[in-house]
């Protein structure tokens, strides 16, 4: 139940970011910092659509038991991926000021820990609780 409200938060925060990012890219972008170079519309939108995917599948683990581990590993192959790729531009000196550099921590890669540890979570309440395989939250 812990796990559902985590994921429930989780999902619904990249659901509303996803949906701010394909229906108002210039704003989302506008954001950003500036170290993230030049605005491309399709791109901005594409990210859109990859956290709105993400945060639906997170969301959808919460209401169906059976499949709760392969929807989370769906949903959040994304997150996790985007997390550690800025990581690998922060050891890159991507952030030039401290607040660019919390601002990539707290509003990225949190997020993207927190997702990894819900998925490693919901793996580990799965093999210990087989009981939820055959239940559907319908």
């Amino acid at each position: 139940m812990k796990l559902d409200v985590l994921a429930f938060v989780l999902g619904t925060a990249f659901t509303i970011t996803g949906i701010f990012a394909f229906f108002s890219p210039e704003v989302f972008f506008g954001l950003l910092g500036d170290y993230y170079g030049v605005f491309n519309s399709h791109f901005v939108k594409d990210a859109g659509i990859a956290f709105v995917s993400s945060g639906g599948l997170i969301l959808l683990s919460c209401k169906i038991s059976k499949w709760r581990v392969p929807l989370t590993l769906g949903g959040s192959l994304f997150i996790i991926l985007h997390g550690l790729f800025h990581v690998q531009m922060l050891a890159m000196g991507m952030a030039p000021t401290a607040l660019d550099l919390a601002k990539e921590l707290i509003i990225i890669i949190s997020p993207s820990v927190a997702t990894a540890v819900l998925l490693s979570l919901r793996i580990r309440e799965d093999l210990q609780d087989p009981v939820t395989k055959n239940e559907v939250g319908f």
